[in-house]
């Protein structure tokens, strides 16, 4: 982790963890000066810190040792594991550049074998009796003796210029300068390492490390495809009256950044620009329901109207999400305060995995959607009423900073809904094979209403109520499934 040709040399210091933790009481910089000096310190933290299910803390992140050791003036960070993992091998982490973090200074994983041969040769010992030390709480951090550590981190980093896609159906009349955009991302994830968690009898395990090709037929090719089909829907009618701006966005999985510099770098007025309709996974739709999640349905002031009256029309059931969402290409127009909606059929076991591909696709549904979104562009087209922006309430609450971000250290392996259908309790989009939920019985189709005795109506509710128990622990779950409630328990999993 470093910045192209940074070079670095330094006398080596021996940092312990490489912690400063006041709440602990625990100081691996006491009596050690780290100006100029490149650092030595083991990964993880004390094992005592360490909860019943193995959870670490935040000091023992990289991230955050990193940034100790930088602002006590260190060059550079050396870090070596505690332990072997295989008493045959002492591997190093393997580089993964889209995962790569700058801490600002240069940070090498280095083997045990070569620490080993540092420390002995200064005269500190040997790793293992370092850490029995740190453990026992009695300071081991020293500068190591005639030792000096010099070299250049470098590495090749490509760039290259990606492009949104803009077509535009021009309107007539005197709102013909105005604009309905409607929009979807059409980058995914390539060929990598698999993200999602994998479970086996109840617990998370490694996943498969080698980098796959992930399709993304629903994640966004369902939503790029719908992006055509109502162009030429638009083009083959009528006139509109206000103009439609299409835009096929670029760079949305790895921050928004399509989205964000168009409205940074618009190519039309943003005052102009009545709204926002983003599609966003729209391929896989429950036939059995029928319904499509629309974040943001109640933030344009005439949105639930033409929702309603398109939504029968076309046969669609609407459910509004329980935020406006902030993870998509519709976020970054919301924040200029543009009335924007982003529809959604619902998440799945293959989000973000090699598995969605093409076959999954429900496209009878997905014809339904773009029907729905046609119409509703059509009536913001054509409607002398401009939607006026609106921040519910609940909206601001949720948009106001917190304290501190909330850590989860368990999981259930279960895919909850955003959406709010106007029934009681979170419904539950998929259960992951193997995950906790699925042995204790849980299914796709089922809503939670009661954890532990606590009543929960949407997605946050969900994860407040689990958000101090630990992994191992039972929960008492009631699900409603076929119109009766049934009490499941469910044994929590670590998160890691």
């Amino acid at each position: 982790s470093f910045s192209s040709d940074d070079e670095f040399s330094g006398p080596l210091v021996f940092a312990g963890y490489g912690i400063n933790n006041e709440e602990r009481k625990y100081d691996d910089f006491a009596g050690v000066d780290l100006t100029g000096a490149v650092a030595l310190i083991f990964s993880g933290e004390p094992p005592s810190w360490a909860d019943s299910d193995g959870a670490p803390t935040r000091s023992s992140m990289l991230r955050n040792k990193a940034y100790n050791v930088k602002d006590r003036g260190a060059v550079a960070v050396l870090v070596v594991s505690p332990k072997r993992a295989d008493q045959d091998q002492d591997s190093l982490t393997k580089y993964v550049a889209h995962g790569a973090d700058q801490y600002g200074i240069p940070a090498f994983h280095v083997t045990r074998a070569w620490a080993e041969w540092a420390t002995t040769a200064a005269r500190l010992g040997a790793l293992d009796a370092l850490l029995e030390k740190l453990d026992a709480g009695r300071l081991a951090t020293a500068a190591m003796a005639h030792m000096k550590a010099s070299g250049r981190a470098s590495f090749n980093k490509r760039t290259a210029t990606t492009r949104n896609v803009l077509g535009v159906h021009r309107g007539r009349g005197p709102l013909a300068e105005e604009y309905i955009v409607i929009g979807a991302h059409y980058d995914h994830l390539g060929i990598q390492v698999p993200m999602m968690r994998k479970f086996k009898d109840g617990k998370v395990v490694q996943g498969s490390p080698e980098p796959k090709i992930h399709y993304g037929a629903d994640d966004n090719a369902s939503g790029t495809g719908a992006l055509i089909e109502i162009a030429r829907l638009l083009a083959a009618g009528p006139p509109t009256g206000r103009s439609v701006l299409f835009i096929a966005f670029t760079a949305e999985e790895s921050g928004l950044h399509g989205s964000k510099h168009f409205v940074e770098n618009p190519t039309i007025p943003l005052e102009k620009t009545v709204a926002m309709l983003n599609m966003d996974m729209i391929g896989r739709m429950n036939p059995d329901e029928e319904t499509v999640q629309v974040f943001g349905a109640d933030c344009g002031s005439t949105f639930p109207k033409y929702l309603e009256s398109v939504g029968r029309e076309v046969g669609l059931k609407i459910a509004p999400g329980v935020s406006y969402g902030g993870r998509s290409d519709h976020a970054p127009f919301i924040h200029k305060n543009i009335p924007s909606m982003h529809f959604y059929t619902g998440a799945h076991p293959d989000y973000h995995q090699p598995s969605d591909t093409a076959d999954k696709i429900n496209a009878a549904g997905g014809a339904k959607v773009v029907r729905l979104v046609a119409g509703v562009a059509a009536k913001l087209a054509e409607s002398a009423e401009r939607p006026s922006f609106v921040m519910s309430d609940r909206e601001k609450a949720r948009s106001e900073p917190m304290a501190a971000t909330a850590t989860f250290r368990v999981v259930m392996g279960l895919t909850p809904s955003y959406g709010d259908d106007g029934r009681a309790g979170m419904g539950v989009d998929a259960v992951s094979p193997e995950g906790p939920a699925e042995r204790a019985g849980m299914k796709a189709g089922d809503r939670i209403v009661r954890i532990n005795g606590k009543s929960i109506a949407n997605v946050y509710d969900y994860m407040a109520a689990t958000r101090n128990n630990k992994a191992g622990e039972t929960v008492d779950v009631v699900v409603v499934r076929d119109g009766s409630e049934q009490e499941l328990k469910v044994v929590l999993a670590s998160a890691r």
